[in-house]
């Protein structure tokens, strides 16, 4: 009767009602209180709901920032009150006293007074040598254009003799700098020939184009592509920037040339999903995406986008629905293997088909947080058990573990911090209302403990998932821009686009040059045999300009070798 959602008001009046005739005070007493009790605590979690959406970032999970979230304790917050209480009025009354002046004898007060030979040492300066790095120097693969900068004429004359001054020499001074991009119209000239003796006339055949007969370029509808999927413009904006240049372009004619260029590299995201679905463990997670239908009630209905890993090979799937059909469409008969995921059930049937589910201790580790930023002390004892686990992997990654030699480290160092983490449930879990926060975060560890812990039998699975949700980011800062897709079709032709500029960045190479450089060679009638030849680990070995350099004074870490893949 006291539901969040539907609570009914009228039968909660009648059993109230009810025991007033029947003279149940005893029980009406309890009874109000009790539902006292039930509006707080519902008001508490709605507060505090609240309070995480208003949030200006999203909240941390890091052991320090909790710890100092948490560092003057509830049950002493009203003495900390006190003693600054008290504090501030001994400040005060020094301040009075200091006012009035200090109190001194006649004697004294009339003897003169030394002055004082102890002198106050200086504070050193701090020097910032050593402490900043300095200016970085600028890219050493950039083209250099020279910038004259000459002494002004009236200054070239030598002020002691009148004779002009001579060069000496020139000082370099880099700055970085942009060309800013500017429209061109291309008038391409069709040359016709005919034979001067008879009436044989032969046309040139236009190059291939990505709409044939269209009026927008190639190089501008690859460029509006990558705008609006790696930069997140969405097309109207596009338009809007192109008008205010003075080149008008329909919204709807830039949208079907995108869709046109997504079209015509679709063949290599389905060689990258082959890819994905190869062996090794695979790492999923699924996001909602909003998609327009006039069929629907209000015109907008969500579907699910997946995203697949494995090693360097990433692959987003689009589905109308999140259910366990959609997981088994993109792996086909193939169940009986690692998937790592989350505690959802729609996975499930995975192990039904003989397969193992390795969880993710983020999401085990969240919930503790959420409960010990909700002032559960006791929830910080096991995030201070759980830290160390990713200390370890940490350290694995710095130190370029292969799978073997992550999974002897794990054997030496996780498997008694996992022991301890065990013991602590097992503690703890009987003693915990299920309700509570605390208590749903040690039901969720308790019923994915058998998946939580397969990392420590197998070197490629990963501790976390979080490598998936960081990969959906690319989904989700695209959609709070361009919103919606148009239908199923819009929805695979996000997955299409999204799973190449993901493979790029995961091989190491830039996606808008190599969606030039593949769009160039389909289109010159690049043979579907040598597609392969066509992925980003493999163009990236015939064109290295491709390659992401590394950033100003860092080193660009080694991609992982790929798998072969037959051509």
């Amino acid at each position: 009767m006291t539901s969040a959602r539907t609570p009914d008001i009228v039968a909660v009046r009648e059993q109230l009602w009810k025991m007033i005739r029947e003279l149940s005070f005893a029980l009406l007493v309890s009874s109000v209180l009790a539902l006292l009790v039930r509006m707080r605590d519902l008001n508490l979690q709605l507060m505090k709901q609240l309070g995480e959406l208003r949030r200006g970032r999203p909240p941390s999970e890091k052991l320090k920032r909790l710890q100092r979230q948490l560092m003057i304790p509830f049950g002493e917050t009203e003495r900390a009150i006190n003693e600054a209480r008290v504090a501030a009025a001994n400040d005060e009354d020094r301040r009075t006293s200091d006012k009035a002046g200090p109190a001194v004898d006649d004697a004294s007060s009339s003897a003169p007074q030394e002055p004082s030979t102890e002198e106050t040492p200086a504070a050193p300066k701090k020097s910032r040598v050593g402490r900043h790095p300095g200016r970085a120097m600028l890219p050493a693969h950039l083209p250099r254009v020279p910038v004259e900068n000459p002494v002004p004429p009236e200054l070239r004359i030598c002020p002691l003799c009148g004779v002009e001054m001579t060069t000496l020499g020139h000082t370099p001074c880099e700055i970085l700098d942009i060309v800013p991009a500017h429209f061109v119209v291309k008038v391409r000239l069709d040359e016709t020939v005919a034979c001067p003796k008879d009436d044989t006339i032969v046309s040139a055949e236009p190059p291939p184009q990505i709409i044939e007969r269209g009026k927008l370029g190639t190089t501008l509808l690859v460029e509006s592509t990558c705008d609006k999927f790696i930069e997140h413009q969405p097309i109207e904006r596009q338009c809007l920037r192109m008008e205010r240049a003075g080149v008008p372009v329909a919204p709807q004619t830039l949208g079907r040339g995108v869709t046109a260029v997504i079209d015509l590299v679709s063949p290599l995201a389905t060689l990258i999903a082959e890819q994905t679905r190869g062996p090794g463990v695979i790492s999923m997670d699924a996001s909602g995406i909003r998609v327009l239908d006039r069929d629907a009630p209000d015109g907008i209905r969500n579907g699910t986008m997946w995203c697949w890993i494995n090693d360097s090979w990433i692959t987003y799937s689009y589905a109308p629905s999140g259910d366990a059909e959609s997981v088994r469409d993109f792996l086909g008969d193939d169940l009986a293997r690692d998937i790592q995921c989350d505690g959802t059930t729609v996975t499930n049937l995975i192990e039904r088909e003989g397969g193992r589910r390795p969880g993710c201790w983020s999401h085990g580790r969240r919930r503790f947080a959420e409960a010990a930023r909700g002032g559960d002390r006791l929830a910080l004892d096991l995030l201070k058990l759980v830290s160390p686990l990713f200390a370890v992997e940490r350290e694995a990654r710095r130190a370029g573990d292969t799978p073997d030699q992550r999974l002897e480290r794990r054997r030496l160092c996780s498997v008694p911090i996992v022991a301890r983490i065990r013991a602590w449930i097992d503690e703890h879990r009987g003693e915990i209302p299920p309700k509570t926060p605390l208590g749903r975060a040690l039901g969720y560890m308790h019923r994915q403990w058998a998946r939580l812990i397969l990392f420590l039998e197998d070197g490629r699975i990963e501790l976390t998932n979080n490598h998936v949700e960081r990969a959906l980011r690319k989904l989700v800062l695209g959609r709070k821009n361009w919103l919606f897709t148009w239908g199923d079709l819009g929805g695979e032709r996000v997955a299409t686009i999204l799973t190449i500029i993901a493979t790029c960045v995961a091989h190491g190479v830039d996606p808008r040059g190599y969606l030039h450089e593949v769009v160039r060679r389909l289109l010159a009638g690049w043979k579907q045999s040598q597609l392969a030849e066509l992925l980003p680990n493999r163009l990236v070995e015939s064109c290295p300009h491709l390659r992401v350099r590394a950033p100003i004074g860092t080193a660009l870490p080694a991609a992982p070798s790929p798998p072969a893949v037959a051509a």
